[in-house]
């Protein structure tokens, strides 16, 4: 599966880098008002991506998940593109913390520890599984990413990423995908980030937020 998926979308490994730098430079950012708007538009992007062309174009033609999947995907996109247009979005942001820590935690092992496993277990390319093009490894930007948003992780925005990362070990009886076996003990540690910094929402300033009028 992922070698037809891999040859089908080339070049998009490549030119993947742009909007996953564009991420990492908007979480270092942090200060300007398209900061968290940027980021959950691209998230948005990423998650319909995979819908679309993995989900949908691939896996729908040789088994019913796959459109299963696709929608689910997409309607993960249409969530986040929404997340993204309200007045007042979380603010993203990498700071010397250990929200921040967590979050860079989970989005660098979405970036390079998950493509390196599947190197690690031998796949070569085309059968490699690719970064931000690969289910577990948007669910795992996305987990990352959320876990910087100031003054504090928001579960809503987190439950989408949640919830696939609670069928994934899905994929590893399934299909034998044993990069998968990493998306939910990371997603439980997503979710101990949040329980333990949660109480930092109540009574937050307005400035910790930012305010679009635009």
């Amino acid at each position: 599966m992922a070698q037809v998926y891999n040859l089908a979308i080339e070049p998009l490994q490549v030119l993947i880098f742009i909007p996953t730098l564009l991420i990492f430079a908007l979480l270092r950012r942090g200060t300007k008002q398209d900061t968290s708007r940027g980021v959950l538009l691209l998230l948005a992007a990423e998650w319909a991506m995979v819908g679309a062309l993995f989900f949908l174009n691939v896996m729908a033609p040789v088994h019913w998940l796959g459109t299963l999947g696709g929608v689910t995907f997409l309607l993960g996109g249409l969530f986040y593109a929404g997340a993204a247009s309200r007045s007042f979005p979380p603010h993203f942001h990498w700071r010397r913390d250990n929200p921040s820590m967590l979050s860079f935690l989970i989005t660098a092992f979405s970036v390079i520890g998950y493509p390196g496993v599947s190197w690690a277990l031998g796949r070569e390319y085309p059968q490699v599984l690719t970064y931000s093009l690969m289910p577990g490894s948007v669910v795992l930007l996305t987990l990352g990413v959320l876990m910087s948003a100031r003054p504090a992780p928001r579960l809503v925005l987190l439950l989408p990423a949640l919830a696939i990362a609670l069928v994934s070990p899905l994929t590893v009886i399934l299909w034998r995908v044993w990069e998968d076996l990493a998306i939910l003990p990371l997603a439980l540690l997503a979710f101990a980030g949040w329980w333990r910094w949660r109480g930092k929402l109540e009574g937050a300033p307005t400035k910790d937020t930012i305010r679009f009028d635009f």
